[in-house]
């Protein structure tokens, strides 16, 4: 099973920065059997992306991801996948989130597996985030200012991103875009902890 795949804008952002980029999917909000996969989320639900346009239609593919992180063997078969690729950066979760502290550190064991891939992660799980003593160094997280735990952001200090209506507001509030390239979200493309999308 191809674990790692590329949606569009990945695809996009590959080839923009010559770097061979995947992205691993789980369903956005729930699964079909009812499951939370993006448990703090809160008002991304209503201008979720991954919730319109052909997200929908590649949902199966998102259910068999979601299946295979169960796994006990989910962290062999991603070490794999990676290799197999050749894998230069991974975007966890194109779509859902980390729905367990468990499913985190899958990810971790992960990331430390393969100490020459960097990973990175738009999550909502703030506090399940800061409350970790230590995060691999190849692992960049994005906190998304529209969840459950938005107020714990330190706007100053944190990575994170923020949902605009236009490129001129989101230039007025002095945030970064990645709405066309997604690795300008990410601390190696980018020294600003504000990350400006426009709402799709």
């Amino acid at each position: 099973m191809n674990l790692l795949t590329q949606n569009s804008k990945i695809k996009k952002t590959a080839k923009h920065f010559n770097v061979r980029l995947y992205n691993f999917s789980i369903p956005a909000y729930k699964s079909k059997d009812g499951m939370v996969t993006c448990p703090m989320a809160d008002a991304c639900i209503k201008f979720c992306y991954a919730r319109k346009g052909t997200y929908p239609l590649a949902n199966k593919w998102s259910e068999l991801k979601l299946e295979a992180s169960l796994k006990n063997d989910f962290v062999q078969a991603m070490n794999q996948d990676i290799k197999d690729k050749k894998a230069e950066y991974v975007r966890v979760h194109d779509s859902g989130d980390y729905y367990s502290k468990k499913y985190l550190l899958k990810w971790f064991q992960i990331a430390e597996n393969n100490p020459e891939v960097r990973f990175y992660s738009y999550t909502n799980n703030i506090t399940m985030i800061k409350a970790l003593k230590s995060i691999p160094i190849n692992f960049d997280f994005i906190f998304s200012d529209s969840g459950k735990q938005s107020k714990f952001i330190n706007k100053t200090e944190d990575r994170h991103t923020k949902i605009f209506r236009s490129l001129e507001d989101l230039k007025k509030a002095n945030y970064k875009d990645s709405s066309e390239f997604d690795l300008y979200a990410t601390r190696w493309f980018n020294n600003s902890n504000n990350i400006g999308l426009i709402i799709h």
